[in-house]
């Protein structure tokens, strides 16, 4: 897991990430189309989601087997949860078209409080959840690059 401030990010550290920090500094993010755009093969692409807040306990924890999850707040804030451990529980079948499973929550989870211009960079196999609220329910425009490999 990265966590990290698009401002204060040097990609050059960090060689792997550097197509897409360029597309998020290059991306004009408040008017990407809802859903999923700029594809690129199976290599990349975004997904864009505009929601209110909840309180987390309502998600489930997630995990993905084919793809990084970058998650990028365009505006206003969310907690995710991100469990480093890649020990989990199925709680169903894996979707392959969506590359998706929910996973029993961990024992263990890191809480990860994103604002306006942060990213976390999520790694396969990481249980998370989203779209937690802080401390009031708040509006978010977010992007999450699925990157490939």
């Amino acid at each position: 897991m990265l966590f990290v401030n698009l401002e204060s990010f040097d990609s050059q550290d960090y060689a792997r990430l550097q197509e897409a920090v360029t597309f998020l500094k290059t991306t004009d993010l408040t008017t990407t189309p809802f859903g999923r755009s700029h594809q690129d093969g199976e290599r990349f692409y975004m997904q864009t989601l505009e929601y209110d807040t909840e309180p987390i306990e309502n998600f489930d924890f997630e995990i993905h087997h084919h793809r990084l999850d970058l998650h990028y707040i365009v505006n206003g804030e969310e907690r995710i949860d991100v469990a480093p451990n890649t020990n989990y529980v199925a709680l169903n079948p894996y979707n392959t078209d969506r590359d998706l499973q929910y996973v029993q929550r961990p024992a263990v989870f890191n809480q990860v409080l994103l604002h306006q211009d942060d990213f976390v960079l999520i790694g396969m196999h990481e249980p998370h959840r989203t779209n937690g609220v802080i401390s009031t329910p708040t509006h978010v425009r977010k992007v999450v690059l699925k990157l490939g490999r």
